[in-house]
C-alpha cells in the first residue's frame, strides 16, 4: 500500500467515524437514586409560565415518569454552547413545589431525557420542564400540549 492509498484509508474512516456521531444522547434515570434526590428540592417558587401542563392521574397513583428532548437552541434562535441542566417542576394544591435539577452530559443539548419513579402527592399534579445555563439564567417554561 503506498502512502496516497494509506492516507485515504485513513480519511474514510475519519469521515464514517464522525458520520456516526449524530446519534441521540439519552439520559435516563429513576428520581430515586441518590444522585436525583440530591437534586430535588421542595418549596421552591416557580418560574413565570410555570405549570404549562396539568396532567389528572388516577386516584392509584403514585408516581410517574416525565420525558422530554433538552433544548438545543436559546430563546433567541442562538445554538446552545452552554446548558447545565434542566429542572422538572411538580405543583399540586395544598402541597409545596417539588424541582428535581436534571445535570446535562452536553452543553449543547439535544439529549432525550427520561426521569422515572417520580413521586406524586395528589391526583391533580401541574408539570413543567425549564433549562438553565452556566450563568445560572433560567428559561422561560416550554409551551407544553398535553
Amino acid at each position: 500500500m503506498n502512502m496516497t492509498t494509506a492516507t485515504c484509508a485513513c480519511l474514510l474512516v475519519g469521515l464514517t467515524s464522525a458520520g456516526c456521531e449524530t446519534e441521540q444522547l439519552m439520559l435516563q434515570k429513576s428520581a430515586l437514586t441518590i444522585e436525583l434526590r440530591k437534586e430535588t428540592t421542595t418549596g421552591m417558587a416557580l418560574p413565570a409560565g410555570c405549570p404549562t401542563l396539568i396532567k389528572s392521574l388516577p386516584a392509584t397513583q403514585t408516581s410517574l415518569t416525565v420525558s422530554y428532548l433538552e433544548p438545543t437552541k436559546s430563546q433567541n434562535g442562538a445554538l446552545l454552547t452552554d446548558l447545565a441542566y434542566t429542572t422538572i417542576y411538580l405543583s399540586a394544591k395544598g402541597t409545596p413545589t417539588t424541582a428535581i435539577r436534571v445535570w446535562t452530559n452536553d452543553p449543547h443539548g439535544g439529549a432525550q431525557v427520561t426521569i422515572s419513579d417520580i413521586p406524586v402527592p395528589t391526583s391533580e399534579i401541574g408539570l413543567c420542564v425549564t433549562a438553565t445555563n452556566w450563568a445560572g439564567k433560567e428559561s422561560l417554561s416550554a409551551s407544553t400540549k398535553p
